[in-house]
């Protein structure tokens, strides 16, 4: 291992070049894209599979055996289909999240205090109104908490997918340095890549929790 000094110094002078800049910039861009996708997909999916109970039971199967079929196992194939390009990493990315997201919603909504829908019924709601205006306001604390861990899960499937093909990215650049044996820089890369899952994980806690004070 390099001394502590040494890394440091191989750290501050990172961001000073540009080769770092477009690594970075790559690796936020594949998450960010398959983030959206994997949230938005999920909680819509959840959604269906909470309040429609016959379309839970025959979609619970499938949900449950490929979310266990873990983002990594995919990257072989990934890599067949599409190469070194982004399109790979953000549909890994995308897949990670999507079954965070799918399991956490549909277990959030089902578990709504059933007096609220009563209520909701009351006041003449349908079932789409119950849906957006009761059970996904009152599943949203579960949601937000599954969002933030579905980042995570996201970033590292994207630095993961990187490791062994891309074309650039944080991934990339660590997997260079240590063919090189230039360990300084592999390790300010994985101090970079947790700083940056750290920021990420931040900032979806604070439109989350922005979102529920709104």
């Amino acid at each position: 291992l390099p001394p502590p000094w040494t890394v440091v110094k191989t750290l501050a002078a990172l961001p000073g070049t540009a080769a770092f800049w477009h690594d970075a910039g790559v690796s936020l861009y594949e998450f960010v894209v398959g983030y959206a996708i994997g949230l938005v997909l999920g909680v819509a999916l959840g959604t269906l599979m909470g309040e429609w109970r016959a379309f839970r039971q025959a979609t619970t199967p499938v949900v449950e055996s490929l979310r266990f079929v873990v983002p990594f196992a995919w990257i072989p194939l990934t890599i067949l289909w599409f190469g070194t390009s982004y399109v790979g990493k953000i549909a890994l990315d995308a897949y990670a999240v999507f079954f965070v997201m799918v399991v956490s919603t549909a277990r959030a909504i089902v578990r709504v205090d059933p007096v609220l829908s009563r209520v909701g019924r009351v006041m003449g709601m349908g079932t789409w109104q119950l849906a957006w205006r009761v059970h996904l306001r009152a599943a949203a604390p579960t949601i937000a908490s599954a969002a933030r861990a579905a980042a995570a899960v996201g970033w590292i499937a994207v630095v993961a997918a990187e490791y062994i093909g891309a074309s650039a990215g944080l991934g990339l650049l660590i997997t260079n340095a240590a063919s090189s044996l230039a360990t300084p820089t592999v390790i300010a890369g994985m101090v970079v890549i947790g700083l940056i899952g750290a920021a990420v994980s931040e900032a979806v806690r604070w439109i989350s929790h922005a979102h529920l004070d709104y």
